[in-house]
């Protein structure tokens, strides 16, 4: 029996000096790195990135250590978990077995760029081998500074002109009897944050979007996924006028109350998870505008008085089930010229209640897929411009 147990405990020590042994100190046995600097995109100063993954490899028969991992910097902003254990502000000690890997997760909180554009941020990832070799990870992000709009509450006439990014967060108000006018300037809405107009908004050369500036996928910027913010939603008697702005990204777009106003003169609503433009008893004039892809309608109205001329209204939202162009509810009035409507072959163009004036075929023209410039359904990039000598030239709002 005695003979056994030495046995077996002799086998454990041969193992355990096997494994020991196989921990190779040859500086020729590295890690296998990412090929190219890890580029992390654009983050607001002061707000965390999304997080980034790679992996160091040990392509080589035999364990490696890691005896020492620590950022060059360490003041960018950058953190770091390496084997499920942050850098604080290192670790050592980190045991890569032959022909196996370790998974490293990136993020950062942007510093101040004090400057106008965004501002490149670089660190490097410092590994040191037991061997004494040391390996290097390259870090880039970009820094932007902006202003900040958490909760705020326009009572007052104000006027913003700003070249700097706005980034909103909660609810911008604008109480009634006060106006903003924004010029010249884009709004970045935090996921859940919106605009309620009970006054007056006046934009002019305004884009108004979510706040995400990386890419879900290496071709997809979130900027082209719908419903990254909730919308704008103006109130009974609240006023919204728009000159060569664009609204997207959103949930519902705008939403218009009874007794509002919507005037949009060669401005953009584009790609939302619910309606474009929903509207009830308001008062709602666009003029050269371009309403597109929408789970929802692109537009849907019901009573009030509703006046479109050369507007292109193109439903070819990508996801799930959409709904019609165009629709016009019971006790609406319009006014309608030279309007472009179109979608897939098999959609409905118009939803009419009972009651509601038929509109006129000379008001508008039926437009075909190819009449476009670009639909790209892969990478959610289109161009609603008109190919040359179309049958649709003369609609729209690139006529």
């Amino acid at each position: 029996m005695m003979k056994r147990i030495f046995y077996f405990l002799a086998i454990i020590l041969c193992v355990a000096c096997a494994d020991d042994e196989q921990f190779t100190t040859s500086r020729s046995h590295i890690l296998t790195l990412p090929d190219d600097t890890l580029k992390m995109d654009t983050v607001f100063s002061g707000r965390s990135s999304a997080t980034y993954t790679f992996w160091l490899r040990n392509r080589n028969s035999e364990a490696l250590r890691l005896t020492d991992v620590r950022l060059a910097d360490g003041t960018q902003g950058f953190r770091v978990n390496v084997d499920g254990e942050y850098l604080n502000p290192n670790i050592g000690g980190v045991e890569v077995l032959g022909d196996d890997s370790l998974l490293v997760f990136v993020e950062m909180t942007a510093p101040v760029a004090n400057q106008k554009d965004p501002k490149p941020i670089d660190e490097q990832l410092v590994i040191k081998l037991e061997s004494g070799e040391e390996q290097l990870v390259k870090f880039r992000a970009w820094a932007w500074d902006g202003e900040r709009w958490d909760n705020k509450t326009v009572t007052t006439d104000e006027e913003v002109t700003t070249d700097k990014p706005i980034l909103v967060t909660g609810t911008l108000t604008v109480a009634a009897g006060a106006t903003l006018r924004l010029k010249g300037t884009t709004l970045y809405f935090h996921e859940d944050a919106h605009m309620v107009i009970g006054g007056a908004l006046e934009a002019e050369q305004v884009t108004m979007r979510g706040d995400r500036l990386d890419d879900m996928f290496v071709y997809l910027p979130y900027d082209h996924i719908s419903g990254q913010w909730k919308g704008i939603e103006v109130q009974e008697n609240g006023r919204l006028t728009m000159t060569d702005s664009d609204v997207h990204s959103a949930c519902n777009a705008i939403t218009a109350a009874a007794g509002s106003s919507l005037m949009l003169t060669r401005s953009v609503v584009h790609n939302n998870k619910g309606n474009g433009i929903e509207a009830i008893d308001a008062e709602v004039v666009l003029d050269h505008c371009l309403l597109s892809n929408a789970k929802g309608s692109l537009f849907t109205n019901k009573g009030g008085s509703v006046k479109l001329s050369y507007c292109t209204l193109a439903q070819y939202y990508p996801f799930d089930f959409r709904d019609i162009p165009l629709f016009l509810g019971e006790g609406t009035t319009h006014n309608i010229e030279k309007l472009l409507i179109g979608g897939y072959e098999e959609d409905v163009l118009f939803g009419l209640y009972d009651g509601v004036e038929k509109v006129p075929e000379e008001a508008y023209h039926k437009a075909e897929k190819d009449d476009f410039v670009l639909i790209d359904e892969d990478n959610l990039v289109y161009d609603f411009h008109l190919k040359p000598n179309t049958e649709s030239a003369g609609f729209g709002c690139y006529e």
